[in-house]
């Protein structure tokens, strides 16, 4: 049950991703058609453009993490045995996590502050523009909590950190077709 909605919730935001991506690109060419064959910009589509491009950034920073997608330097980390690599990724999860929870109230507080402010050319609250800011993080602090106790669980097993969830993709659970998820 878990591995079948946390399948839909990926698809959900990988559909809304790709959404904004989309939406930004047409804004663009829009943008480059009426300025260059119309002669007449539109005023805002740079605004929106920007602000699609926050959204993709901050909200997609729990895709990165879902996907093993952000860099990682991992030399070190191969030439560890398993034992070891269980503990490093446990520790790693931890660090994440503690870093995400302690970023979360000040997201809040920047929410807040440009809440009082509204674009110029939309008249956007710019608090709606960078509440992915919070949402994206807690998103992902939500994720590491869970591939935290997952690694804890792991290391209690003696289970190899390379069988862990924090190297495996949600699609490759999908496709192996594991339901522990």
């Amino acid at each position: 049950m878990k591995s079948k909605t946390l399948n839909i919730l990926a698809r959900i935001d990988t559909i809304f991703l790709i959404t904004c991506l989309a939406v930004m690109g047409t804004v663009l060419f829009a943008q480059v058609v009426t300025r260059y064959l119309f002669q007449s910009p539109l005023i805002w589509s740079e605004e929106a453009a920007r602000y699609l491009h926050v959204w993709i950034a901050l909200f997609g920073i729990h895709y990165g993490f879902r996907n093993s997608a952000h860099i990682r330097v991992t030399f070190f980390y191969d030439r560890m045995p398993a034992r070891v690599k269980s503990v490093v990724a446990l520790l790693s999860n931890l660090i994440i996590l503690i870093t995400l929870i302690v970023y979360l109230p000040g997201s809040i507080i920047f929410i807040q502050d440009q809440a009082l402010i509204v674009s110029s050319a939309m008249g956007v609250n710019m608090g709606l523009v960078y509440f992915p800011s919070f949402f994206g993080p807690l998103v992902a602090m939500l994720y590491f909590l869970f591939q935290t106790v997952k690694s804890a669980i792991y290391l209690i097993k003696g289970i190899p950190a390379d069988s862990s969830a924090t190297e495996t993709t949600t699609a490759a659970i999908s496709s192996k077709g594991d339901n522990t998820l």
